[in-house]
């Protein structure tokens, strides 16, 4: 089987990583893919909303998975289809927390995995602008017409990985992580428990939100801690990354997500420890005051990349909403 592995893509409802809304699945076999499968899910209850940040990226709405199987029954239909493959994916550690989220949220076993990311494999191989799907796609000969449709971005991942293996004359994943100086991930096994019936949670951020309202959120959402599993190369490990004003494709929490998903350290001010700071837009213009006390510690020698939400995104390896 070490010559046989699927390539897998979420997308998710809202900021929760278990809130799976579709699934895109690529089976690969000695270098050539032999099977696809994809679906549309009902998210699991308790995270059942959909946020309009990100049906912004997929386009995906509560309307649209009204008849959709339940992700109860979707994990059956994933565990059956890999086989006991390994997994690959573009950002792998999002997808890899989504699937034991779901699982997590719905009481449901799973069996262990071993996977490869194809982002941080990219980062190691080619040296290009950023590493965002469509870049290293284009890269590698890859057409992708519709990014951020789950069977899609699964395609795409499966043949990021097939031109790795092309380029380092590799045939299965352990030989390839070994050639790339990287190691496969190693998705544990989890056990089923009783989950207890809940009301379902409501939006975080409704539409109509004001912006005092998504600050004061923010502000009392805790920060997650570093994922043990991101790329030690990426362009964001290891550093303390703080957000100024309001990006246009997520809300705070989720940014915070993303960073610490690729092995930032989040942080909600501007202090002697910020290596980078997102400026985003302001309802108010001008300079932000985290902005300011920036400008004011580089002034006396602190060493910190003010960036963009474009240029955020582009070190994510996300293609912006």
């Amino acid at each position: 089987m070490s010559l046989t592995w699927t390539a897998i893509d979420f997308e998710t409802a809202n900021q929760d990583r278990g809130s799976v809304c579709a699934v895109g699945l690529v089976r690969v076999s000695e270098g050539r893919v032999v099977d696809r499968f994809s679906t549309l899910i009902r998210p699991p209850e308790a995270v059942s909303f959909f946020s309009r940040h990100n049906t912004a990226v997929h386009g995906i709405t509560a309307a649209d998975v009204t008849e959709a199987p339940t992700w109860e029954k979707v994990r059956e239909q994933v565990v059956d289809f890999v086989q006991g493959g390994a997994l690959v994916a573009h950002n792998a550690p999002f997808d890899m927390g989504a699937l034991r989220q779901a699982c997590a949220h719905t009481g449901q076993a799973l069996p262990a995995f071993d996977y490869a990311c194809t982002l941080a494999l990219s980062r190691r191989t080619w040296d290009l602008p950023d590493h965002r799907l469509p870049t290293v796609c284009a890269h590698v000969g890859h057409q992708i017409t519709q990014h951020h449709r789950a069977d899609a971005d699964a395609e795409a991942a499966a043949h990021i990985m097939i031109a790795a293996m092309l380029r380092y004359g590799t045939s299965s994943l352990p030989e390839l992580s070994r050639a790339a100086g990287l190691r496969l991930g190693r998705l544990e096994a989890i056990q089923p428990v009783a989950v207890p019936v809940a009301a379902p949670v409501v939006p975080a951020a409704p539409a109509t939100e004001d912006r005092y309202g998504r600050w004061q959120r923010a502000a009392q959402s805790p920060l997650p801690e570093p994922s043990p599993d991101a790329d030690p190369a990426g362009p964001l490990f290891g550093r303390t990354v703080c957000v100024s004003g309001d990006l246009r494709a997520m809300d705070k929490p989720e940014v915070w997500k993303r960073i610490a998903e690729a092995g930032g350290r989040p942080a909600k001010n501007v202090t002697k420890k910020t290596d980078v700071l997102v400026v985003g837009d302001s309802d108010h213009g001008g300079k932000t005051s985290k902005h300011k006390q920036a400008e004011t510690y580089i002034a006396k020698g602190q060493s910190i990349d003010i960036i963009t939400e474009t240029e955020l995104v582009a070190r994510l390896g996300m293609a912006s909403a």
